[in-house]
């Protein structure tokens, strides 16, 4: 889902539509409509109904209700603009300056998740702010409470997956746990999925001639599947940050209520322990402050807004990317729980593995003794291969 808004045609793009006076180069995989009155290209996924069944709602829209992961870029004829419209929690970078709007490379300037942006004709860009993080609850949440509302929430957006999408679905196992939760909804809604037992990135016109840029501004790339032909790609990005793991997210929300990841470190091993004990963790750990004077919902809303602009990947080509776990709403619930309560998730994922547990008894056992440690794939060999046949 790679575009530049400019005037020419740019040759490190594949495809080009001309909105109006703009030109829009892209990646493939994007589709156009016009009306007598807009041109519009568009691409991804919504939370509900398909992108199409949508689309005249997001059109006329002036600011982002839809959930999902998707952008439409439209050309009002009348009031002769052009403006780039997405999901509400916006997965994806915008940057601009004099002549061009992008998410492939920064420019001088960054539109962040708040930001919509308008191009005039005469190329003046507005920039018009909205209320992306919403409204916050600081009323204390149990864990039985935030399990079923996720529970909830991720069967939900798995069912209207299946629902919705004709191109096939493939699912991959990391032996991290945001794979295998999304798995496990796949599992728990589903038969018509494929596993994928291998790393597959074929090659198209945009990835060979920008990969490098990409890979070396986004991680995300770096460990993504792609399909010149339509695929949807589950993926458990961004778990950490949305599910109150990441190391510099939970470290602020603990130590706001005085509990040190570098003392829960010294009391057992958990799952974490080999991550969180990486150098560069350990200096956070100890030099991150966070001020504890502020009220929680300040506290809350410094965090969201952290990880609704923590763009990771988003779709390439002909693969649509899920990502169900990027979700503010599942966010919230995680920062309303008491710190007592949040630290096996912090430091086990134990929320996340009692969820999948749930869908796939047993399926925990596929998964890596630490997070990103060693390795990472070594349970998964009797799951997707079989058992180990003797040696006569």
């Amino acid at each position: 889902m790679f575009f530049s808004i400019t005037s020419t045609q740019q040759t490190n793009f594949s495809h080009f539509y001309q909105l109006g006076p703009f030109v829009v180069s892209t990646d493939a995989g994007w589709q156009q409509v016009d009306t007598d009155r807009y041109s519009c290209i568009y691409k991804g996924y919504t939370d509900r109904l398909r992108l199409t069944d949508l689309l005249e709602q997001i059109v006329e829209q002036n600011e982002p209700e839809q959930f999902g992961n998707f952008c439409v870029i439209v050309y009002d004829n009348q009031q002769r603009h052009l403006q780039v419209k997405s999901d509400r929690w916006r997965g994806f970078p915008l940057y601009f300056e004099d002549g061009i709007v992008t998410n492939l490379v920064p420019r001088a300037n960054t539109a962040w998740s708040d930001s919509l942006l308008t191009v005039q004709d005469d190329w003046t860009i507005v920039e018009d702010k909205f209320d992306v993080i919403g409204e916050l609850d600081d009323t204390p949440v149990t864990l039985d409470a935030l399990v079923a509302f996720v529970d909830q929430r991720l069967t939900e957006k798995t069912q209207n997956l299946v629902k919705y999408h004709t191109a096939p679905i493939r699912a991959f196992l990391s032996g991290g746990v945001d794979t295998a939760l999304v798995y496990s909804y796949l599992q728990k809604c589903t038969q018509d999925f494929e596993l994928v037992k291998y790393n597959i990135l074929e090659y198209d016109r945009f990835w060979l001639q920008n990969s490098g840029d990409i890979t070396d501004r986004y991680w995300g790339y770096t460990q993504i599947h792609h399909w010149t032909s339509p695929s949807v790609l589950t993926s458990g990005a961004p778990g950490d940050e949305f599910m109150l793991r990441s190391p510099g997210y939970a470290d602020q929300y603990l130590k706001y209520y005085g509990v040190e990841i570098v003392d829960l470190l010294e009391q057992r091993q958990w799952l974490h322990t080999s991550y969180f004990s990486r150098a560069k963790h350990l200096k956070l750990f100890k030099e991150q402050s966070v001020d504890r004077t502020m009220t929680k919902q300040q506290l809350q809303w410094n965090l969201c807004n952290n990880a609704v602009n923590d763009w990771q990947h988003w779709h390439i080509g002909h693969t649509l990317t899920w990502t169900p776990l990027r979700d503010l709403d599942i966010y919230k619930m995680f920062l309303r729980l008491s710190p007592a309560d949040a630290v096996g998730q912090v430091m086990d994922s134990s929320v996340s593995i009692g969820l999948l547990e749930k869908n796939c008894p047993g399926l925990s056992q596929t998964m890596s003794y630490q997070k990103n440690t060693g390795n990472c794939r070594s349970n998964l060999a009797d799951y997707l291969l079989g058992p180990a046949s003797s040696v006569a």
